[in-house]
């Protein structure tokens, strides 16, 4: 049963971790989050590896576009990226991010991604 989980899910979790702090602390915390799923990938310590896949690729997009990287996607629950395109739109409000990361965002996963990004659609 898809989105069913008998433990708290990582991305509801993080959903409702990134949810609740300022716009000043999410980057800080993407970071960390980054760091600490990087590290449990590389010590094979996760329970979902979609659920993880998903939300490095959203850390990797956020600091891709605060370095001016390329970006890519990996695919994603639409439900992860409607928290993401939100998520998004509060840093771009504030400041924290440019207004370009909304195209950008768009271009990456949105309704015309790469067909290989729409696995979850």
């Amino acid at each position: 049963m898809e989105g069913f989980c008998m433990k708290p899910c990582l991305f509801d979790s993080f959903a409702d971790m990134i949810g609740t702090l300022s716009t000043a602390a999410v980057l800080r915390t993407l970071e960390r989050e980054r760091g600490l799923l990087e590290s449990d990938l590389a010590h094979q310590r996760f329970s979902s590896p979609m659920e993880v896949s998903s939300i490095l690729s959203f850390c990797w997009f956020v600091e891709a576009i605060r370095q001016r990287w390329s970006t890519f996607a990996i695919p994603a629950p639409l439900t992860h990226l409607a928290f993401y395109r939100t998520t998004l739109h509060r840093l771009v409000a504030a400041g924290e991010l440019p207004a370009e990361a909304k195209t950008r965002f768009d271009e990456t996963f949105g309704p015309n991604r790469p067909a290989a990004t729409r696995l979850f659609a």
